[in-house]
């Protein structure tokens, strides 16, 4: 029996984890025998619609103004609609299933907030393949993307955006041309493509917003900090795994003592060194050398930063902006 795969979208009453939908966005989609990309059709009025499923519902929660500013979705609109808590479970699948959304941990959280056992669904997150397919866009929201991708579609139809409907309509544009671009041809490798985008590669808050994760752990100091990560951090299960797999794969160097100059030899032959140099610019030098041959050097402030330079080395490779 094939695994049942749904695109969705919720507008909802606020953007915090306890949110409830007011509006329902839903497609059912798959993959035919050659590998393509299809979806159901959405009928409106007996024609064909370019927005998806849209259905509206009445919240528990009171819909904030900052909500009503996105999806101009007032109380007026869903008074008289069935509850979320009706309409959400009717609609969504139930037991295993794939479920494509544009950061879709927030909508299985509000599909949950409604009743919805979400313990068997896996999730697959389109701003996560996006940022790691197209990393040079300046912005990866929805509509950014769908600009982006299709530009004469976006002028067309953007000015829809925030309804639960079209929202899923452009996830679906955009799911079809990230398929394409990493040559995804099942929902299964679909779906583990996204979990492996949504290990992050760099920090995205915090004093080390912007940093490499990878790079991170070649420094004594900030290996630290990710340990703190792994044990203080509960809620971001992709950030600790990205965490957990860089401490166990960057493996430091071994010092043969404690005070300068520093000496770390390889089985392959290469050596590294750190040593002070008080006439340089920058009084901390870090060489790689192949037997006797210098091969690579770095200038730098600190020792620390010497020795992480080595590490960097040592476990990536070069780096020749340093």
């Amino acid at each position: 029996m094939t695994t049942p795969a749904m695109i969705i979208d919720f507008e909802a009453t606020d953007v915090s984890k306890e949110a409830e939908a007011t509006q329902l966005g839903y497609r059912n989609i798959g993959f035919d025998d050659e590998g393509a990309l299809i979806a159901d059709m959405a009928f409106y009025d007996g024609a064909i619609d370019f927005a998806s499923h849209t259905i509206n519902c009445q919240p528990d929660r009171v819909i904030s103004y900052g909500a009503m500013a996105v999806s101009h979705i007032t109380p007026e609109d869903v008074e008289g609609h069935p509850s979320h808590k009706e309409v959400v479970p009717q609609y969504l699948p139930k037991g295993e299933a794939y479920i494509v959304g544009h950061n879709v941990d927030f909508d299985i959280q509000v599909a949950a907030n409604a009743g919805v056992d979400v313990s068997q669904y896996k999730a697959i997150c389109t701003q996560a393949l996006a940022r790691r397919l197209l990393p040079d866009l300046d912005s990866h929201s929805l509509g950014a993307l769908t600009y982006a991708i299709n530009p004469e579609l976006a002028r067309q139809h953007c000015r829809n955006a925030h309804n639960a409907g079209w929202d899923v309509t452009f996830t679906l544009w955009l799911l079809e041309h990230l398929c394409e671009l990493g040559g995804i041809t099942s929902m299964e490798q679909l779906y583990l493509a996204s979990e492996e985008a949504r290990i992050p590669l760099t920090f995205t808050f915090g004093k080390n917003e912007g940093k490499n994760i990878k790079e991170m752990a070649c420094h004594e100091k900030d290996r630290k900090y990710l340990h703190w990560v792994i044990d203080t951090i509960k809620d971001k299960p992709y950030l600790i795994t990205a965490c957990s797999a860089v401490l166990n794969t960057i493996t430091p160097l071994i010092w043969d003592k404690a005070s300068l100059p520093f000496l770390a030899t390889v089985d392959n032959g290469d050596n590294y060194h750190v040593y002070y140099s008080p006439a340089a610019a920058k009084p901390y030098t870090a060489l790689k050398k192949l037997d006797d041959r210098v091969v690579d050097d770095g200038y730098f402030d600190t020792v620390e930063d010497a020795k992480a330079w080595c590490n960097k080395h040592f476990n990536i490779g070069a780096f020749p902006h340093e």
